[in-house]
């Protein structure tokens, strides 16, 4: 298959453990990107980094990358063209009021800690013995919060692209996954990841129903005319798995997790830290070694 697209998860993926981007995946990436590159068809091939992250933190990896990109934020919320063209916003979806609102209800009467994403802003709830959640997601992420007193203090008509609990054990969040479910027919729920060599959180995301990496997959290929079994994906964890069945080639990386290997095309035989993605993607577009040092 000659692929069109490549669609990269970050944390766990394109990132290493120590949330940077190696130099071998700069080099591949970049060589894939120049404009005298093609596929076996003679076609562009364009990279799409696909998160939960608020797209502004998803621009600094592209600027750590090197490159021209799409971006895919909130889990398939949102997507926004590249640079070069102006960063304009090719789709986009939000939880409608009603939704919203319940969510609120719940996380207060069981004292959970809710990342909201709207206006290019994280909100979070400002509780001193809940604290040490959102600290420790900005550190992992580089996010920002703007701290409120109530959800009540958020505009009447306020539709974030995404929420998200945050948890630090993963089976609580397993369990809190299976007991949510059911209460939120009309959103979508998704188990999500990010750590770092000090800590680790597991996350909870709501989104509008039917919204994940995958339909993104798809939207995107709609809108630019691309056929969805042009592209490969990359990923490691649940959040990532519509996304790897979506695409024409899904790649789970070695440190993935099961459920995620399972639903993959491919498992690499390497990880984040052995810049999974930048070998597979070698082998791919038969790519000179010697970028890989």
């Amino acid at each position: 298959m000659s692929y069109r697209a490549i669609a990269l998860d970050l944390d766990g993926t394109i990132l290493n453990s120590n949330k940077q981007v190696s130099e071998n995946s700069k080099r591949v990436l970049q060589y894939i990107s120049k404009p005298e590159f093609k596929n076996s068809d003679g076609e562009e091939v364009v990279v799409l980094l696909a998160s939960g992250r608020a797209p502004y933190l998803v621009s600094p990896v592209e600027e750590a990358l090197g490159i021209d990109c799409y971006l895919i934020g909130y889990n398939g919320g949102i997507c926004f063209g590249r640079k070069s063209e102006g960063r304009n916003t090719v789709f986009s979806h939000s939880i409608d009021n009603s939704n919203l609102k319940s969510i609120f209800k719940y996380v207060e009467e069981n004292d959970l800690f809710l990342n909201i994403y709207g206006d290019g802003i994280v909100y979070g709830i400002d509780k001193p013995e809940l604290a040490e959640k959102p600290k420790r997601y900005s550190i992992m992420t580089g996010a920002t919060y703007k701290f409120i007193s109530s959800y009540s203090t958020l505009p009447d008509d306020f539709t974030p692209a995404k929420c998200l609990i945050i948890l630090d054990d993963d089976k609580e969040c397993d369990q809190l996954l299976e007991t949510m479910r059911p209460l939120f027919p009309t959103l979508s729920l998704v188990k999500s990841n990010c750590m770092n060599k000090d800590y680790k959180q597991y996350y909870v995301e709501f989104l509008e129903h039917g919204v994940n990496k995958g339909t993104s997959v798809i939207d995107f290929c709609k809108a630019k005319s691309i056929d969805s079994s042009k592209v490969v994906a990359f990923g490691d964890a649940e959040n990532d798995n519509e996304m790897l069945e979506q695409s024409g080639l899904g790649i789970c990386l070695a440190n993935g997790t099961d459920i995620t290997k399972s639903i993959a095309n491919q498992v690499s035989q390497f990880t984040n830290d052995q810049d999974g993605v930048a070998r597979e993607l070698v082998k791919l577009f038969n790519l000179p070694e010697n970028l890989i040092q």
